[in-house]
């Protein structure tokens, strides 16, 4: 019985011990890599972290880098979440009536040769067909994420394109396409911004001829309104333009909520 109280004694002393040098010496630090979006590290590693360090590389990133590694983290995030929406929404489908009844694209990556950052607005109010709602883009080439820094631009601070990218699932990237520019990423306030073009709407405000709504999408781009826009579907995770971000560029882009939300709306409506 006194072995079991010295036993018992000797474990408890242990383990307080073990909290005590976990306390001093262990510490928690964002990584949007890890899919718990942390990671525990040594007191040493942590200070270096507060000193700005992306300690998988040990060194601290210009604010170019981290604009680059945060773009290109967001569209694999995007990728991510494409494909988790068709897979959960597929599932659902076979589970409850034998096969799947949803037809879904995963968006890809378009280059864009038709119009450049001076005159992609005038191009498209003067050729954009009020008949078919849309422009026809002829000029085109598919890209991979991994092709993404060829075409990076950086000047005063914000990363964009060289040329017009397109983000799209559709057979033309004009339909509900994002579109990223010149001025598409920024790092403000200690968070990663996100600024495109939803080429819909320029379709949408064409046909209606809705000269105020068309102008406020060209200012907001150009003023970098956007920047700070919240979209109308704020409940729709993978419309948000503002992430949090770590110090090797990983941002914090949950993909489940978001696919979750639109299994909802399949099952729903909305």
């Amino acid at each position: 019985m006194k072995f079991c109280k010295l036993k018992f004694k000797i474990l408890a002393a242990v383990l307080l011990l073990i909290t005590i040098l976990c306390a001093i010496f262990v510490r928690i630090i964002p990584d949007y890599s890890a899919p718990q979006g942390s990671c525990i590290v040594t007191i040493f590693s942590y200070y270096k972290y507060q000193k700005g360090y992306c300690l998988k590389e040990n060194r601290i990133l210009s604010n170019e880098e981290l604009l680059q590694n945060a773009a290109i983290n967001y569209f694999k995030r995007y990728h991510d979440y494409k494909i988790l929406r068709n897979t959960i929404i597929d599932e659902h489908d076979i589970k409850n009536f034998g096969h799947s009844f949803y037809t879904a694209h995963i968006s890809k990556l378009y280059l864009i040769g038709d119009f450049n950052e001076e005159n992609w607005f005038d191009f498209l109010v003067k050729n954009t067909d009020r008949k078919s709602f849309d422009y026809e883009i002829k000029d085109k080439t598919q890209i991979d994420i991994s092709d993404l820094s060829k075409y990076f631009v950086y000047k005063d601070e914000i990363l964009g394109f060289r040329q017009p990218i397109i983000l799209s699932e559709e057979k033309n990237p004009f339909h509900n396409g994002k579109m990223f520019l010149e001025k598409s990423f920024l790092i403000k306030e200690n968070q990663f911004f996100v600024n495109y073009v939803d080429v819909d709407d320029i379709s949408f405000y064409i046909e209606y001829n809705v000269i105020k709504n068309l102008m406020a999408i060209k200012s907001g781009y150009e003023s970098l309104e956007n920047f700070n826009k919240v979209l109308a579907y704020t409940h729709m995770k993978h419309y948000r333009r503002k992430f949090s971000y770590d110090n090797c560029g990983n941002i914090n882009f949950d993909i489940k909520a978001p696919a979750e939300q639109e299994l909802d709306m399949w099952i729903h409506g909305g």
